[in-house]
């Protein structure tokens, strides 16, 4: 097959310092650059410096409108104005709310890849005007790409039932890596094996107030370990901070070997989510062989199967009463 010129849009781009669409786009366009391919990923301004070839995939760095609901697909539809000209052989959309920009992609005759995440309307941070909005380019994917792809079986369930549509199965990966140092962990004052560890994006539906309500009532001298951030809220991670006691230790965003080590060297790992897709850092926990505690949500369980431990939907006792034992 000869090469192709593929592009990646509607995430933060790359190199991946956000969520799990950025993994995802990040490992999925330097294997397809590896095999050859002209890789092309739209990032958003004011993310992290880099070089125009990261990891043999082009960027290309578009302005957005920076607020909550504006910001994702006004940066797609910069970027899709911007390939038009250029043309490509496939344009490989993340993100259902990016859906209204697939028309015109077909209307210009380019192949599409829509990937789905979550259910995007039911999470907390929507309000009802958004939530119908997703709703609606829900029905626009399912018309107007080529080809849907989920990273869950309960998600591809929920099309095929919702909406007749059958996405194609795609799930991630993780890391299988046999030895992980620990020299970055005094950094960030931890020790190996003294901490239970959360990986996420810092808004409503990704759990962790649940997570640091039940690590309150827990008897321990372990640390409580929070990576990750969210630029659009501020309020609930002000919030999330002043619930906090003095063993709960918020490290921002950590990405690169550093947050290897947290994953490797967790007494636990923890994903609270109450609505989630597959989580590329539970996966990661699992493969560098850690014990996992999720929130007893379709997909949490599909992911972890009988390789980790659930508490009761929102629970924070039962959370809690799982954190002690463990």
């Amino acid at each position: 097959m000869p090469p192709l010129r593929v592009a990646l849009v509607g995430t933060r781009g790359i190199p991946a310092r956000y969520g799990g669409f950025e993994t995802y786009v990040e490992e999925v366009g330097a294997r397809l650059a590896a095999r050859g391919h002209e890789v092309t990923v739209y990032c958003r301004a004011g993310g992290e410096a880099a070089p125009p070839v990261y990891r043999g995939v082009r960027r290309v760095v578009l302005p957005s409108v920076r607020t909550k609901h504006l910001d994702t697909l006004s940066h797609t539809a910069a970027s899709v104005l911007h390939l038009l000209p250029r043309g490509a052989d496939v344009v490989h959309v993340c993100n259902v709310g990016n859906a209204p920009v697939l028309p015109l992609l077909r209307a210009r005759g380019l192949p599409t890849v829509l990937s789905l995440d979550a259910l995007e309307w039911k999470r907390r941070k929507w309000d009802g005007a958004a939530r119908a909005f997703l709703q609606s380019a829900e029905r626009l994917a399912v018309r107007f790409a080529d080809v849907l792809v989920a990273d869950s079986r309960v998600v591809a369930a929920y099309y095929r039932q919702r909406h007749g549509r059958v996405p194609v199965y795609v799930p991630y990966g993780a890391p299988l890596l046999d030895a992980v140092g620990t020299d970055r962990l005094a950094a960030l004052g931890l020790e190996p094996g003294r901490y239970v560890l959360f990986v996420g994006r810092l808004v409503p539906e990704k759990g962790a107030h649940l997570l640091v309500e039940a690590f309150a009532r827990v008897r321990t001298d372990h640390a409580l370990a929070i990576v990750g951030d969210d630029p659009f809220e501020r309020a609930y991670v002000a919030a999330l901070r002043r619930r906090a006691g003095p063993r709960v230790r918020f490290l921002g965003y950590v990405f690169g070997e550093a947050a290897l080590q947290l994953f490797a060297h967790a007494a636990f790992y923890v994903q609270p989510s109450e609505v989630d897709g597959t989580s590329p850092a539970l996966l990661t926990a699992m493969g560098l062989g850690r014990c996992v505690v999720v929130n007893s949500i379709p997909e949490h369980l599909e992911t972890v199967g009988e390789a980790g431990v659930a508490f009761r939907l929102n629970d924070v006792e039962d959370l809690a009463r799982v954190l002690g034992r463990l």
